[in-house]
């Protein structure tokens, strides 16, 4: 499978340590796919819209699914969304926002600004590995997505 067919993951996320547990997590998945990271929320506007060093799809193509981090520099996880779920070809994007916050209120946010799930980091990494795994399993090769533009 080349650059071009494998599915593309985006991490946009600011904490170096979760980058790594994100990439552990990714690579312990065993299922192919391309992990792309920005870290902070202007970037991942810009890498989403094709803006500035992200113009070139073949190296930085549409994601398949967003991890996103509520609480990073520039725009945070909740503006990010709200741009995402503004544009008409990124309404079916599979969304997962990344948090350590357990309030309701940003869980409630999240959900009615669009996201598709809420996964809490937490300090058990076997977990959350096994969390991640699930999920990559599921949008990267059980669902049955639309096709995005090229």
């Amino acid at each position: 499978m080349d650059a071009r067919t494998m599915k593309t993951v985006l991490l946009a996320e600011d904490s170096e340590d979760d980058i790594f547990v994100m990439k552990l997590a990714c690579e312990r998945a065993g299922i192919h796919h391309l992990l792309q990271v920005v870290t902070d929320g202007a970037m991942a506007i810009d890498y989403l819209s094709g803006n500035g060093t992200f113009t070139d799809r073949a190296v930085h193509p549409l994601p398949t699914v967003l991890f996103l981090d509520l609480k990073m520099p520039k725009c945070d996880g909740f503006e990010v969304l709200k741009w995402v779920r503004a544009q008409p070809h990124f309404l079916d994007l599979p969304v997962v926002m990344l948090t350590n916050s357990p309030l309701m209120e940003d869980i409630n946010r999240a959900y009615q600004l669009g996201a598709t799930s809420y996964l809490q980091k937490n300090s058990d990494h076997a977990e959350f590995g096994q969390a991640v795994r699930i999920i990559l399993k599921y949008w990267l090769e059980l669902n049955m997505a639309p096709s995005l533009p090229e």
